[in-house]
């Protein structure tokens, strides 16, 4: 089990308008903006490759990825992506993996024999994955933590807190009810339960793709990495 903490909070929230990686980098005073839209997607991935990548503790890790972070507000970190060589999502890792190896190399030298001490991580072995398919699935995850949150958010404010609730129970609890139990707990139709269902799914796909596009460059980037996690 890892030992990490919760991140984000109530507090984690999107603008309203999601600019692509271009728009932000080409804007002035936008740059800090995207930064931050691309530090709520990605914190979690980047925190757990760096613990995988390089064998780091719970708080080491932490304290690299908001470093790295950091170090992204300080240098042209949008100017320097390039489209044309890869996704935006591979820019970030290979970006991290360089920053957490100088940073490892630097405290390396700091030590006089040389040599860090590292913890094992038992999910590096567990199923196999590598890292870099951790930080995948982890940026996958947190486009879907996101994109529900958007949902909950926007069901409150426009009365639809029995389509969330029914989604909810249906597609996210541990046990899936039927649409009958479902149509009893809540006092609906059982055609209800369909429609709700259908429209809290469709509603969702919207809100994740638009977090994704936030964070992509081009339409063709966003149409080639939404095929990814629709798949």
């Amino acid at each position: 089990m890892w030992d990490d903490t919760e991140i984000g909070g109530p507090n984690d929230r999107f603008p309203a308008t999601q600019f692509s990686l271009i728009e932000a980098a080409a804007a002035t005073g936008l740059a800090g903006e995207a930064l931050e839209s691309i530090a709520s997607i990605y914190w979690k991935p980047v925190y757990r490759f760096i613990r995988l990548k390089f064998g780091k503790n719970n708080e080491d890790a932490k304290d690299l990825t908001q470093s790295f972070f950091a170090s992204a507000l300080e240098r042209d970190f949008l100017g320097r992506f390039e489209p044309q060589r890869g996704s935006f999502r591979t820019y970030v890792r290979m970006a991290v993996e360089r920053f957490a190896s100088t940073e490892q190399q630097a405290a390396t030298r700091q030590k006089r024999g040389g040599g860090l001490e590292f913890e094992s991580v038992a999910d590096q072995a567990a199923g196999g994955e590598s890292p870099e398919r951790i930080f995948e699935r982890e940026w996958q995850r947190r486009l879907f933590e996101l994109g529900i949150e958007d949902l909950r958010a926007h069901c409150e404010g426009c009365g639809k807190q029995v389509q969330f609730a029914v989604f909810l129970a249906h597609d996210l609890g541990d046990e899936r009810p039927s649409y009958k139990d479902l149509a009893i707990r809540h006092g609906i139709a059982e055609t209800a339960v369909t429609n709700h269902l259908a429209w809290a799914r469709r509603t969702l796909r919207g809100f994740v793709n638009a977090r994704l596009r936030g964070v992509t460059a081009s339409d063709r980037e966003f149409r080639s990495e939404m095929r990814r996690i629709w798949i």
